[in-house]
């Protein structure tokens, strides 16, 4: 007899870049999206969960606090934690905060964004993007590597991918000084919510050139999976921008607000 795994068992990647927390809760929240956790059920307790994913308690909490953030969970002090997802008429209609795009801030700034094409290819996604867009290793993604600048300044360098079957047909032409969220937006795409990792790295001498920073200068680098309305991921990016030149202002609430 076949021992059925529970809905919250899922696959964790010790070899990904992605830090344990976020693939837990992507894990979490994928499962929330297909049903396979449904609305009003419960979580195991955090250290049942810890000891079933091999992984520690703190990771656990943190997971589940980005998700309760999200709105996918509801928890409750002596009774637990409880799957909520949100219907489609409370999932926000448009990007806030860390969301925007780098277009729609280089404009609020009164400059003008840029994005020249670096590399442009359609092929297999690897198993990081598997894992990140819920796709199968026989699909196919658009890799698209860019520069990106405000008034011919270089700003970022940007590494996106997309679900080349979610998207449709995609040409380099049409990722060039083109905004990728108002792309995705025009085909019914518009990405809502998204999880986003920061920290801060020494520019290699590639992004130096790039970017015309000096070795070693420091940079910020993101690694973002961004989701549709629907729920489903259609952008997993990585990018690294110039640390004397961008920054990154993030509203914070109290849990009473």
């Amino acid at each position: 007899m076949s021992i059925t795994s529970p809905p919250w068992a899922i696959s964790l990647d010790a070899a990904s870049a992605l830090p344990v927390y976020m693939q837990v809760a992507q894990g979490l929240e994928q499962r929330i999206h297909t049903g396979e956790l449904r609305q009003g059920s419960a979580l195991p307790a955090e250290r049942e969960l810890a000891a079933h994913l091999h992984v520690s308690r703190v990771t656990v909490r943190q997971a589940l606090a980005l998700l309760a953030q999200q709105g996918l969970l509801t928890r409750k002090h002596g009774s637990g934690t409880f799957i909520t997802p949100p219907t489609p008429e409370e999932r926000p209609s448009r990007t806030l905060g860390l969301l925007s795009s780098f277009s729609e801030d280089v404009r609020s700034r009164g400059q003008t964004p840029g994005a020249r094409v670096l590399s442009f290819e359609d092929a297999r996604p690897t198993a990081q993007e598997v894992m990140s867009l819920a796709l199968s290793p026989g699909e196919r993604v658009y890799r698209v590597r860019r520069l990106r600048t405000s008034d011919g300044e270089a700003l970022a360098v940007e590494d996106s991918t997309l679900p080349a079957a979610l998207v449709g047909k995609l040409s380099q032409e049409d990722v060039t000084d083109a905004s990728l969220y108002a792309l995705l937006g025009g085909r019914g795409l518009q990405p809502v919510r998204a999880i986003r990792h920061l920290r801060a790295v020494s520019a290699d001498l590639k992004l130096a050139e790039l970017l015309r920073v000096l070795p070693g200068a420091a940079l910020l680098a993101t690694e973002r999976v961004s989701w549709t309305g629907g729920g489903r991921p259609v952008e997993y990016a990585r990018a690294h921008y110039r640390g004397d030149r961008y920054d990154f202002v993030m509203e914070l609430h109290g849990e009473g607000e």
